[in-house]
């Protein structure tokens, strides 16, 4: 994997803050993740990463009143989905201060938002007792950590017995190489990501925490347009930025299509077990 060493909680709390600021937390239809398309390109983007999200609530075996973990809430659209459709809890956690106040704000507004809570919190540091949780989930916050697996042994710590832990991440089917490693890095700098999985690595990390692995399953092809709905939005936003921000969203929007448009740039779907 190729790895950044910088990234810290507070450089990715920075970088999430910074894109709110300009409107990208938003553009996506308030998820900040990508989407999933089956056969209708023109399904819209906010539709799409509901189904994202829908896909990571079906794998968590969900039964009403269960206490959920989200690691990596960002402004809690998908927590006060879930929340909403199954009749969970759902105590979300993200790095960014900005994001846990938006992500309170909307659930004062929903339905759902008896059913959650957020909080200002490390992955690699649990704020929780042991065995507090009926489960897990974490939609790309992984990718942020520069070890996963201390994180992925506190979010064990904190599932009971028989818990789910589901992921959804970026992967390299094949690791980048030769100039496609300057997009890889590109990446990694701009968006504060620590680090790029491949499937095999994702499958080591989880076994070295103590998951049972149940499901790896590579959905790349039906994410892949989200990356240029991403772009879209990003160019969009551009124009009402100052000229040193605007530069800075168009570099992320061109680092987002090209990515994106890389064959080995794919996605998982990850589903573990804690014995």
């Amino acid at each position: 994997m190729t790895q950044q060493s910088d990234t810290t909680a507070d450089s990715v709390g920075e970088v999430y803050d910074q894109f709110a600021d300009a409107g990208a937390s938003t553009a996506m239809g308030g998820n900040i993740h990508v989407g999933y398309w089956d056969d209708d390109p023109e399904v819209p983007i906010a539709e799409a990463t509901d189904r994202l999200t829908d896909l990571v609530a079906e794998r968590l075996a969900l039964r009403p009143d269960r206490h959920l973990l989200d690691v990596g809430c960002g402004i809690g659209v998908p927590a006060l989905r879930i929340a909403g459709a199954h009749d969970v809890r759902v105590t979300g956690i993200t790095v960014s201060q900005q994001q846990v106040a938006e992500a309170a704000g909307r659930a004062v507004e929903s339905d759902a938002g008896g059913r959650v809570s957020f909080r200002l919190a490390d992955a690699m540091d649990l704020p929780f007792e042991d065995v507090s949780f009926d489960g897990a989930f974490a939609i790309e916050s992984l990718l942020h950590l520069p070890d996963q697996t201390p994180a992925l042994r506190e979010i064990h710590r904190v599932v009971r017995p028989g818990g789910r832990l589901v992921v959804a991440d970026l992967c390299q089917r094949q690791p980048f190489t030769g100039a496609d490693e300057a997009v890889l890095d590109g990446m990694l700098r701009m968006y504060e990501i620590a680090g790029i999985n491949t499937p095999a690595e994702h499958h080591a990390r989880l076994a070295e925490a103590g998951w049972e692995l149940l499901e790896l399953t590579d959905i790349g092809e039906r994410v892949r347009a989200s990356y240029g709905h991403a772009a879209a939005a990003f160019r969009g936003l551009a124009g009402a930025l100052d000229a040193g921000a605007a530069q800075q969203m168009e570099a992320a929007a061109d680092l987002m299509e090209t990515f994106g448009g890389h064959p080995h740039a794919g996605y998982v779907l990850i589903t573990a077990q804690r014995s």
